[in-house]
């Protein structure tokens, strides 16, 4: 399997398509009308619920398609930045793998949405290191934040993961720490105009010191299987990392550089958890995994051991999206 998955490109991307049409049957057999409550600070969440929220079939189409772009956003970035091997589409079939093992496809959650434009902000701190002059992709880097924060608020916290990647990425000059800065204010700055004009800018701003104070480990909320699929992925990546470091992975300078950018957009998918329920919806925790995985699978030889692995955790996932079909929820 991992062979068919590094080469014929049309072929993997069909077999792709048809998982993903397979993955997400249940999705519109069971589709509601409801879906999942926005926070007040989430304005563009709020609008796109507004829109589909009134037709459920909308909705799960909707929710469909942005999965869809997004598995395709994923594998594109993880192939122009050199993660995976040259036409390989293993990154889309592990994003739909990470990001489907959990049964959430029935309804429209905050981190969807913000998705691809936190792939977009990942592929734009990327490309900082590989040019000469990074103010235009910084500016981006933090406009895209805003973007993804106005979606799913935890994350804001990403323009710190980004100054902390500039660190890595050997940048000193101050003016470049202000960018960032600068390009994630811009879209707030236009929110807050409007909150203005409307006369609700004292209560909007509120609302958003308040969403700070609701961060803590009391607020979580754990459930015995959230704790099994957190550690089940935090498992995953520290094997993947000690692969990746081993002397058998590509270890240019480069490549470090992006790996340890990525080890640290874990550890801020991580402390995302403590800010929004319910945990499954958190996503990034899987997104990060799944870069990882793509990783470390171009590399492996033999594959016969790991083909099996695959296979039967594609039909493990496949079996946990249609056992509420049946009526059967773990």
């Amino acid at each position: 399997m991992l062979k068919f998955f590094k080469h014929s490109y049309i072929p993997q991307l069909v077999v792709i398509v048809l998982l993903i049409v397979v993955l997400w049957i249940p999705a519109f057999v069971s589709h509601v009308s409801e879906v999942a409550v926005g926070s007040p600070i989430t304005p563009l969440y709020n609008l796109v619920a507004a829109i589909f929220g009134s037709s459920s079939l909308a909705l799960t189409i909707f929710t469909f398609a942005v999965f869809c772009a997004s598995v395709l956003i994923f594998n594109s970035i993880l192939s122009v930045n050199q993660l995976v091997t040259r036409n390989s589409s293993i990154g889309a079939f592990m994003f739909v793998l990470c990001m489907s093992c959990v049964q959430i496809q029935d309804e429209l959650y905050p981190f969807l949405l913000a998705c691809p434009f936190i792939m977009m902000v990942l592929h734009t701190v990327y490309l900082i290191y590989q040019v000469g002059k990074p103010e235009a992709y910084l500016m981006n880097s933090g406009f895209f934040i805003a973007m993804a924060s106005m979606f799913y608020f935890p994350s804001i916290l990403l323009i710190i993961w980004v100054l902390l990647a500039m660190f890595v990425m050997d940048i000193k000059q101050l003016k470049h720490f202000l960018i960032p800065v600068l390009g994630f204010l811009f879209p707030y700055f236009i929110l807050f105009v409007f909150f203005y004009l409307n006369h609700s800018l004292i209560e909007k701003t509120n609302e958003y010191l308040l969403s700070f104070s609701e961060i803590g480990f009391e607020k979580l909320g754990l459930q015995t299987a959230d704790l099994v699929v957190i550690l089940i992925v935090l498992a995953l990546t520290w094997s993947s990392l000690m692969l990746i470091f081993s002397d058998k992975f590509d270890n240019s300078v480069a490549t470090r550089k992006k790996v340890d950018i990525t080890i640290w957009l874990f550890v801020f998918a991580f402390m995302m958890l403590f800010m929004q329920k319910p945990v499954m919806c958190n996503g990034l925790m899987f997104m990060v995994l799944a870069i990882f995985l793509s990783m470390i699978l171009c590399y492996f030889k033999k594959t016969k051991v790991i083909d099996i692995v695959i296979v039967a955790v594609m039909l493990a996932i496949i079996a946990n999206q249609y056992l509420p079909l049946f009526g059967v929820v773990l």
